[in-house]
């Protein structure tokens, strides 16, 4: 039996960062804090240095580095990545949760959301919109009730892989098909644009709070262990101690 691909899994609350966007404000390139002021809503302001400076702080301890030292390159469709650095990273980030997930061996993309009620349309409607025709039966057959949950599965199940490759929604998303029902394991079914991805790449349900879902894809089908860290404050661990 092949090792098992390690995966860091930074997991974090962003409500116990709410006061801490102007600290840690100086850890972000010029681009970066340009994106920042850029946003209509203090909130979402926030939350993106947040998670920017905190990203930096997982990746610059890994790599034992200064959360300023971190370089990022990216890729045709906005994914960044580290050149000539050997750490695959992704990050996700939907109301008050945050994931970032880092592995050294092969490429990794993560999704989170949270789960809410339907406003104008049912999910069965939106998922007509979005979802591959097996996923939409396989939906159609849950009892309303789990309708939400399901839909919420399938979406972080899609957005994850989607992340893995770094295609944003450029890929339409009922060209491949993932498993929907939360009660069975994550699984990328079928891939009509890159077939052969069933047999390279894989699908892992993340241990979420209560009305979150979140996901795990990786360019591997080799067993993977989950390392999960939880950050409370910027003391644990100490990434941001010059700031």
């Amino acid at each position: 039996m092949p090792s098992p691909t390690v995966v860091d899994v930074w997991h974090l609350s962003l409500a116990d960062f709410s006061d801490t966007a102007t600290q840690l404000m100086t850890c972000l390139s010029d681009s970066e804090k340009q994106r920042a002021a850029r946003f209509v809503f203090e909130q979402d302001r926030s939350r993106f240095i947040v998670c920017r400076a905190l990203l930096r702080g997982v990746l610059a301890k890994t790599l034992n580095l200064a959360p300023d030292a971190i370089h990022f390159e990216y890729g045709k469709k906005g994914k960044p990545h580290l050149d000539n650095k050997p750490l695959f990273f992704n990050l996700s980030h939907s109301s008050h949760q945050a994931y970032i997930v880092t592995c050294r061996d092969t490429a990794v993309g993560v999704d989170v959301e949270r789960i809410r009620p339907p406003t104008r349309h049912t999910w069965a409607d939106l998922a007509q919109r979005f979802f591959s025709p097996a996923e939409i039966a396989e939906l159609n057959a849950l009892p309303n009730p789990q309708q939400s949950d399901a839909f919420f599965t399938c979406w972080t199940r899609k957005e994850a892989y989607l992340k893995l490759h770094g295609l944003g929604l450029s890929l339409p998303l009922n060209q491949f098909s993932v498993s929907v029902n939360p009660a069975t394991p994550a699984r990328l079914r079928a891939t009509e644009w890159n077939p052969e991805d069933v047999n390279r790449a894989s699908l892992h349900d993340l241990t979420a709070p209560t009305q979150y879902r979140a996901c795990l894809a990786i360019a591997s089908t080799a067993p993977v262990a989950l390392n999960t860290i939880s950050i409370h404050a910027l003391e644990s661990p100490p990434f941001f101690t010059a700031v």
